[in-house]
């Protein structure tokens, strides 16, 4: 979900938190003011393996996570204490700088457990080598969180126009996404494409995350910007004055476009291989994270406003949780299996972006037996 801007470091500018994730601002989570650690010292932090130690010891477990609604069970986990309940030390979180670091890190063995974009983890699994390559345990969300969001200045449709309508109205204009090539980029050509339209009707913008559309926005520069994550869509509408256009997870949006379990919980194939029983505890974790956050609304908004939004958007936090009530979680299969079906479909769109090459992935070949359907 993240594109990477990074140089020639496989690893990049890492960062970690101190297991207080509730205390990161919005601004922090999409890349700013956080200390860097090297990638020597991270991966002496993280051990070699999780190994339960003593009869009865916690097995240790890294897991890669950003504050944002994606993230959102692993603050949850966090709050509640339900790691060491589960029988897992999680001692912090490494926050990468994208997702393709934080995959690069699965590989790597330096992150144990990270919920990835599926088609950026297909196309780390297609590239990478066997034992080291990501693999699919668990779908974390199988509708997609992308949408565009526009500014005040534009005679936009209004919420009732067509899909075709919306994205028509796109035409000629300048649309911001995080890097050329990365999921919003890909999701934007998709989005054309069912419309009707050509890649070239829109000037694609490569701006950076958030942070960075909001004031291009708000000086002009861009007449939209393709978000990543539910409540970010929403935070960019209000910081702006502008309003989301399109919510691709909408019913009334193509299905090929809203269908897409866009969130996969993964880890590395041989990790997968040797600590099946770890992987469970952390999946029943998140389990129970979901669960909770059911019962428990409006809590579970105070983790989200003060991790994400640093306090200032208890509104927009309290809409994602409904949203999480109503329209994410009762899809979801228990302790999120992934079904073959779902997997498949985005194998093909993987395909179909230029991710993977044809016959490159197979269900049985990215997600481990204990994680089907």
């Amino acid at each position: 979900m993240f594109g990477s801007k990074q140089g020639d470091s496989p690893f990049g500018e890492l960062r970690a938190l101190d297991g207080n994730i509730s205390r990161r601002s919005m601004l922090k989570y999409l890349g700013l003011g956080t200390a860097a650690v090297g990638a020597t010292s991270l991966l002496a932090a993280c051990g070699g393996g999780p190994g339960a130690g003593a009869s009865g010891q916690a097995a240790k477990f890294t897991i890669g996570s950003f504050p944002g609604d994606t993230f959102l069970l692993d603050a949850v986990n966090l709050a509640n204490n339900d790691f060491a309940r589960n029988n897992l030390n999680v001692p912090k979180f490494i926050t990468p700088q994208s997702g393709v670091q934080a995959l690069q890190l699965v590989s790597a063995g330096a992150v144990n457990g990270y919920s990835s974009d599926t088609l950026l983890l297909m196309g780390a699994h297609a590239n990478s080598t066997q034992g080291k390559r990501p693999v699919i345990i668990g779908l974390k969300n199988v509708s997609t969180t992308y949408g565009v969001v526009v500014g005040p200045n534009g005679n936009w449709p209004g919420e009732d126009a067509t899909f075709e309508e919306k994205m028509q109205s796109l035409k000629g204009k300048s649309i911001g996404v995080s890097a050329i090539g990365a999921g919003g980029d890909l999701q934007l050509d998709l989005a054309l494409e069912l419309a009707g339209m050509q890649s070239s009707d829109v000037t694609h913008l490569a701006v950076g995350p958030s942070a960075s559309a909001i004031p291009n926005m708000k000086a002009g520069r861009l007449d939209g910007y393709v978000s990543v994550q539910w409540s970010s869509g929403l935070f960019i509408a209000r910081e702006t004055g502008g309003s989301v256009l399109l919510d691709f997870g909408r019913p009334s949006m193509p299905e090929t476009l809203r269908n897409q379990a866009v969130v996969c919980i993964s880890t590395s194939e041989s990790f997968a291989e040797e600590h099946e029983d770890v992987l469970k505890n952390w999946l029943r974790a998140q389990s129970e994270g979901s669960e909770w956050m059911l019962s428990h609304k409006d809590e579970a908004a105070e983790i989200l406003n003060s991790g994400t939004f640093d306090g200032n958007a208890p509104e927009i936090a309290k809409a994602y949780i409904e949203h999480y009530a109503q329209d994410v979680a009762p899809k979801l299969q228990p302790m999120f299996k992934a079904p073959k079906d779902q997997v498949d479909h985005m194998i093909d769109l993987a395909v179909r972006f230029g991710n993977a090459k044809e016959g490159a992935i197979s269900y049985e070949q990215i997600v481990p037996a204990f994680a089907r359907a």
